[in-house]
């Protein structure tokens, strides 16, 4: 009651579980099947990201509905890719996370992003992870990963192709909400002859997110050598 009274809060939420609660959660971890501990790994990760992004003030919507395609984009081009768990989580978190630098300045906030979360704590991930969910963040918009960049050098080899092959996936994701307004709802990778086919669904014309996709595909395109081209399927406003 004190501490309420001190921080002026009006009502305290008890949640009713403690650490044996706890301890059930983590055994039942060991018999899940795959699916259910991914999903649940997904709200982890989610509820973490937010917690960061919402201390700075972010475009939540855009944040998640970026990271919404991220992962849908990761799932489908998995034989293209080939990364594995680890790589997914850390896609999540940046794709949420790219744009808190705009709370420092709009200009250059990708760099601003990365030096936010850098210096960051996020549950779940060890330092090395959020070095590299940084990295990857960064490099949503503007010049590609370069040896000249430091926070990209100290990474070892193995980790800097990681890094470059989810800021490609995280730029094709960012450009598919361009406005800001999450008109595509979905969309579908389909890989074959040398190229990507993405199709688009959602509402209006989403002539703008096309243009964003073709001007941000180029990091993709010369990474897996395929070809991005772009169809969009206006669908009804729900």
């Amino acid at each position: 009651e004190r501490l309420a009274r001190l921080a002026g809060a009006r009502e305290i939420l008890v949640p009713g579980v403690g650490v044996k609660e706890g301890i059930i959660l983590d055994l039942v971890d060991g018999l899940a099947v795959p699916l259910e501990m991914q999903d649940r790994q997904e709200r982890q990760v989610e509820q973490a990201a937010l917690g960061l992004g919402r201390k700075y003030r972010f475009d939540e919507a855009h944040g998640v509905h970026v990271a919404k395609h991220a992962l849908s984009l990761f799932d489908q081009l998995v034989r293209v890719h080939g990364l594995g768990e680890e790589d997914r989580r850390i896609l999540h978190a940046a794709a949420i996370l790219h744009d808190i630098g705009s709370y420092v300045s709009y200009t250059r906030h990708h760099k601003h992003t990365l030096y936010l979360i850098s210096n960051s704590n996020i549950q779940g991930f060890t330092p090395r992870e959020i070095l590299l969910v940084a990295n990857v963040a960064r490099y949503h918009r503007r010049s590609e990963p370069k040896p000249t960049h430091d926070p990209f050098t100290i990474l070892d080899r193995e980790e800097r192709r990681r890094v470059t092959s989810l800021a490609s996936l995280l730029r094709l994701a960012d450009a598919l909400d361009r406005e800001h307004r999450q008109t595509v709802r979905r969309v579908k990778a389909r890989v074959r002859s040398g190229r990507m086919n993405l199709t688009l669904r959602g509402t209006g014309d989403m002539l703008l997110e096309g243009w964003a996709l073709k001007k941000k595909s180029d990091l993709f395109q010369r990474l897996f050598s395929l070809r991005v081209e772009i169809v969009t399927e206006p669908e009804e406003e729900p």
